[in-house]
């Protein structure tokens, strides 16, 4: 069994697809090491394990919604767009998408997946509770009230199995995508706030090529306007994919034509499946009044980003309270690779993250980093309180696993 880009075959002794929360109580308390895994949508070994791993096909799906309290529980291991689809039909929304709405709830929300957007948290910042089961087997709820709530919810799998997740939802909403083409990348480092901000979701692709331009692709809201022209560019006359030259059958809908928000929202389609694999992923985030400056320094390595990268995203993610998020306590610019899967990431990469050190970038955790402990630690400082945290809830370190015993020194 291996992850979404192959590149990862996991070691698990055992893989178990418990059909009950009961069942997979049963295991959790009899097991000495257990590790959840969502989708595999990581692109490390933040999922895997040489013990047990529990797999969510057979779990029972839930969907609750709470007009009253705005909220959705709904059963951990869904996948983001099968979520969506049930609460627009039900006259409701999230507040934000990924890029991918095929992953899981449980899973992005561990490691502080996003989207964009200017005003836009990660998606873990709609939880407003999860229900998790203990070393023991126990159920326990940690909603916004519970010391552990920060720590637990970008928990990196920590924090127990996670069975349900309660999300805050609004009244359901349209979007219009509009991409304009061949914006270069100086000109959004000048006007990086006015850009990003432009409307309700912006981000920005480009392969870092010679030419030094990319592609703005903008998801606005019925309440907003937005330019006939963006920094000299004007709308693409045709549907485009964020790597250049590719068909672009597998994304969604684009030329400025409304629809709901969760076919805009993401830039593929729930249907089809985007990827064929063969990529490495990397994202980093810097403060967003850094973002014109690491703009720069990345301009000055890319003539060797450009030959082993597939595409690049600019995005944008509004600061929050979870103590294990990119985005913690400070608005960020969020820094996206897509690499060619092949030996010379290990060279590149390094090199793109001394570029971004100076201005203390946080390394994606369910993607490609080379940083260590010590610099994990020093731009997550909260990630000390979150290892005593870990080690309280969980002293046999049951959940942990070989990434998170090294990345935390546990």
């Amino acid at each position: 069994m291996q992850n979404w880009s192959r590149n990862i075959t996991f070691a698990d002794a055992q893989t178990l697809y418990p059909a009950s929360v009961e069942e997979l109580a049963h295991i959790v308390a009899s097991s000495t090491k257990i590790r959840a895994r969502g989708s595999a949508h990581s692109f490390n070994n933040i999922a895997d394990t040489d013990s047990v791993a529990v797999l969510f096909e057979k779990m029972p799906t839930q969907i609750a919604i709470d007009e009253d309290a705005r909220t959705v529980t709904t059963s951990a291991g869904i996948r983001y767009g099968e979520l969506a689809i049930y609460l627009h039909a039900q006259g409701w929304a999230l507040h934000n998408l990924a890029s991918l709405p095929h992953i899981s709830i449980a899973g992005a929300i561990a490691t502080s997946t996003h989207g964009s957007g200017i005003q836009n948290g990660g998606l873990h910042t709609a939880v407003k509770a999860i229900t998790v089961i203990t070393p023991t087997g126990k159920l326990q709820r940690i909603d916004s009230h519970d010391p552990l709530f920060y720590a637990a919810v970008v928990g990196l799998g920590l924090f127990g199995v996670v069975v349900t997740c309660e999300l805050a939802i609004s009244p359901t909403f349209d979007i219009a995508q509009v991409v304009f083409q061949d914006v270069a990348r100086l000109a959004i480092a000048d006007n990086y706030e006015g850009i990003m901000g432009l409307v309700y979701s912006v981000s920005y692709f480009t392969t870092w090529g010679p030419d030094g331009k990319g592609d703005l692709w903008t998801k606005r809201t019925e309440l907003e306007s937005l330019p006939t022209e963006v920094l000299g560019s004007k709308p693409a006359p045709k549907k485009l994919h964020p790597l250049p030259g590719v068909d672009a059958i597998h994304c969604t809908e684009q030329l400025g034509v409304y629809g709901p928000w969760h076919e805009r929202l993401p830039h593929f389609k729930l249907e089809f499946t985007p990827s064929s694999g063969d990529e490495l992923q990397s994202e980093f985030f810097v403060p967003f009044e850094d973002a014109s400056d690491a703009i720069r320094a990345l301009e000055k390595i890319a003539d060797l980003i450009h030959p082993n990268l597939l595409v690049s995203e600019f995005r944008t993610v509004a600061g929050c309270e979870f103590w294990m998020a990119g985005s913690y306590q400070r608005r960020v610019a969020a820094f996206h690779f897509t690499w060619k899967k092949i030996p010379e990431i290990a060279i590149i990469l390094p090199i793109v993250e001394a570029a971004l050190a100076p201005f203390s970038a946080r390394p994606h955790t369910g993607k490609v980093f080379t940083v260590d402990s010590s610099y994990f630690k020093k731009v997550n400082p909260k990630s000390g309180d979150f290892k005593s945290a870990v080690v309280a809830f969980d002293p046999q370190n049951k959940f942990g696993n070989a990434f998170t015993d090294k990345l935390l020194e546990i």
